[in-house]
């Protein structure tokens, strides 16, 4: 049994990493495949951080939110942002001992929704944040868990939908990767656009 299970662990990483290069590739060429639909963002980090609740819990690491209330609609692919939202909360959990604390929040910024995840784990040493979001980048190089590619698929998938993301940490301290979503124009704001454009 635990040669087929290897087997099949090996498997899974080069499915997964091939899955990887193939979603770099189409970023770089500008070819990203991107299906918008209206979505509450709510919704779809409370979604995103249950999936990732047996990890966490595995890690014995505490989840929290911090939403603020009638978050505006977005206009974006529901698969795409699960996938930068399941990459960053098991970043988070990656990095954060046990016992430590993660927290997703969103909130409204202007005409953007911005997402946040923040940790209170080990840090990234501040020479590091510049190359977080480049590819291969990995903050410990003895930690092969991932492909080192995650970041990099969440920074194309992020500007895709017209946002942007970023980090801030402190050695030690824990660290919080955020970013920005357009968020949906309200009825009004629609109208009065449409106004503008008649005249």
């Amino acid at each position: 049994r635990r040669p087929i299970e290897r087997i099949v662990r090996s498997v899974q990483r080069a499915t997964r990493l091939l899955r990887d290069l193939l979603d770099v590739g189409a970023i770089e060429e500008g070819h990203l495949a991107i299906e918008r639909r209206r979505l509450d963002p709510t919704v779809l980090i409370l979604s995103a951080l249950e999936s990732q609740q047996s990890l966490a819990a595995d890690a014995s690491v505490i989840t929290a939110t911090d939403l603020s209330p009638e978050l505006p609609p977005i206009d974006a692919d529901e698969e795409r942002l699960l996938e930068v939202l399941e990459n960053l909360i098991g970043n988070a959990i990656k990095f954060t001992a046990s016992g430590g604390t993660i927290t997703v929040g969103a909130c409204r910024e202007n005409d953007d929704i911005k997402i946040w995840v923040e940790d209170n784990g080990s840090g990234i040493p501040v020479q590091h944040l510049p190359h977080i979001f480049d590819r291969f980048w990995q903050a410990k190089r003895a930690d092969r868990r991932g492909t080192g590619l995650g970041l990099t698929i969440c920074k194309g998938i992020v500007q895709a939908h017209e946002g942007r993301i970023w980090a801030e940490s402190s050695e030690g301290k824990g660290t919080k990767v955020s970013f920005t979503l357009p968020a949906e124009a309200s009825p009004d704001s629609r109208h009065q656009a449409q106004k503008v454009a008649n005249i």
